[in-house]
């Protein structure tokens, strides 16, 4: 439930008003306590209700299978011998050079009055 807000009984401006009067002497700093290793909290292992898990698969029309955990410790243990891949580093693609000589100017348009085009020679048959 969220908590209940009350509405404020004095005025803002009297509350910002108000001087607050400093503390008459300062606290004396204190040495930081010295930090204590944390102790290991111990989880203990948590099994899973096969029972339970199978009534409510077979309840459902379904069937629970259950991986064997001596199969899954011996590739686990496969799976930590086995060496790491030798990393090959990817070789650098060289930097491309600018070309540094004088602008060329290339036609793009053609002037398409002076190109000849097969159906301007055709003769008129009628």
């Amino acid at each position: 439930m969220p908590p209940v807000i009350e509405p404020m009984t004095e005025p803002v401006a009297a509350a910002v008003a108000t001087p607050i009067a400093a503390p008459a002497t300062a606290p004396a700093p204190t040495a930081a306590p010295t930090p204590r290793a944390a102790e290991p909290v111990v989880v203990a292992p948590y099994a899973l209700p096969l029972d339970q898990l199978q009534a409510l698969a077979s309840g459902a029309g379904l069937e629970w299978v259950n991986s064997d955990a001596e199969k899954i410790r011996a590739v686990q243990a496969a799976m930590a011998a086995e060496p790491a891949p030798i990393r090959v580093p990817r070789e650098p693609r060289p930097p491309v050079r600018i070309d540094e000589g004088p602008l060329v100017l290339v036609e793009t348009r053609k002037d398409l009055s002076q190109i000849q085009l097969p159906f301007d020679h055709q003769t008129a048959t009628v």
